[in-house]
């Protein structure tokens, strides 16, 4: 998909309407197969609250954030970006909702954290011994 965005004149809001089109007409067609009848009594909209609203704001704006930074960037960054954003949503629910953390999580965010660190400065991965002999004659660089 990032050979396509990034190899092509189309615009990224034509790719936006063509996805959204598509994603339109299949929850369409789910909806009235699984809830027409409760659709057709309170509308499509019952049961939205202020919460409901705000949800689907923050997730649309992230999926054209996501759309972005594939384009504008490359999909490793945007895995980057993604991890990143799930360790500090853990760290906040930690703080404001008692969340308890564990030794899988702990690992998982040193070895997320530290692939940022590396692949920000790949030099550094010849500075622990292990990788320095394996990678002694060979260039790691392309």
């Amino acid at each position: 998909m990032e050979k396509i965005f990034k190899n092509t004149d189309t615009s990224l809001w034509i790719y936006n309407i063509q996805l959204a089109v598509t994603s339109i007409i299949l929850s369409s067609l789910l909806m009235y197969i699984f809830d027409g009848n409760d659709v057709k009594k309170y509308g499509i909209f019952y049961g939205y609250t202020t919460l409901v609203w705000i949800s689907t704001v923050i997730n649309s704006i992230g999926g054209l954030i996501v759309a972005l930074v594939i384009r504008y960037s490359d999909n490793i960054l945007k895995g980057f970006a993604s991890s990143t954003s799930i360790v500090l949503s853990c760290i906040v629910a930690v703080i404001y909702f008692n969340f308890q953390l564990t030794l899988f999580f702990l690992i998982g965010s040193l070895l997320v954290i530290s692939s940022i660190i590396i692949y920000s400065n790949p030099e550094l991965i010849l500075s622990i011994p292990i990788f320095k002999l394996c990678f002694k004659d060979k260039p790691i660089f392309v």
